[in-house]
């Protein structure tokens, strides 16, 4: 099992101009099987960061280790890596390419070595992860809806049985139902095999009912890292960089402003919601 870790990681864009930044000093470790989301304003540098983590883009400062093996060392197989570590970008059509949805699923077993019978068993498996039907195979990637496509390039990423998986804004463009029933089969994904999830989303209520973890950045830095009921209580630091916490967290705070015992008021689910506003009542 491996765990990824940061070590005063920076990156500038500019060589010849290190002190324009795009991330700056960034450290923390992600252990196997955690569910991590990130957060950040447009700008914060989220993606610059994610694209470290499996090699696309390299340090220009710090060092980023692999189950505990430096990925700068030198003859470091960073095909493997990207075998290990899988990225979905937020835009899918950028990772799809094949004449059909399963020969794009195909893709990445084929690279790993595996024969053609496996390549589509891995394909179908992971097709059928992502809720994916047979009726779609044969279509080109580039005829799906927008929704579709992003579960096609999730598949790709997961034929190849990665131990890391990587989402940029997975969610976006769905509708309330359709978010809630994508992020519940990224939860069954990874409590059925135990890898590692780290999500980046602008939704606070996304992060705050899937993720165990959240790390926060602010103009290219790390600036929190907790919980999210520990980040989510600091509503005015998250406020003063142009976050905001959930709306049942708001409510709750109001609540309990304007004199209702609601006790703990960092509730991040409706669920917990509705559970604290009738003991109070009661």
């Amino acid at each position: 099992m491996s765990s990824i870790e940061l070590k005063n990681v920076s990156y500038s864009y500019d060589p010849d101009h290190p002190e324009d930044t795009t991330i700056e000093d960034i450290s923390f470790k992600v252990e196997q099987g955690e569910i991590v989301g990130l957060i950040g304003q447009t700008g914060s540098g989220k993606s610059t960061l994610i694209q470290h983590l499996n090699g696309l883009l390299k340090a220009t400062k710090g060092d980023i280790l692999y189950g505990g093996k430096s990925i700068y060392t030198q003859g470091y197989k960073l095909q493997t890596l990207r075998f290990e570590v899988g990225l979905v970008f937020q835009y899918p059509e950028y990772q799809l390419f094949e004449t059909t949805v399963l020969a794009d699923v195909c893709y990445g077993p084929k690279n790993q070595g595996l024969s053609e019978e496996d390549a589509r068993a891995r394909a179908r498996e992971a097709l059928g992860l992502v809720g994916v039907g047979e009726k779609l195979y044969e279509k080109s990637p580039f005829d799906l809806s927008g929704g579709q496509k992003r579960r096609v390039a999730i598949a790709g990423v997961l034929a190849m049985h990665p131990q890391v998986l990587i989402l940029d804004e997975p969610a976006a463009g769905l509708d309330p139902e359709g978010r809630e029933e994508f992020l519940e089969q990224i939860r069954q994904i990874h409590d059925r095999t135990g890898m590692t999830v780290i999500l980046v989303s602008h939704s606070m209520e996304d992060v705050a009912r899937f993720v165990d973890r959240l790390l926060v950045m602010n103009k290219g830095k790390l600036i929190m890292d907790g919980t999210p009921k520990e980040i989510f209580s600091r509503t005015e630091q998250m406020n003063e960089i142009g976050l905001f916490v959930p709306q049942v967290t708001f409510l709750m705070q109001e609540l309990k402003k304007n004199g209702l015992p609601v006790g703990d008021e960092t509730v991040i689910t409706v669920k917990e919601a509705v559970e604290k506003i009738s003991e109070a009542l009661q």
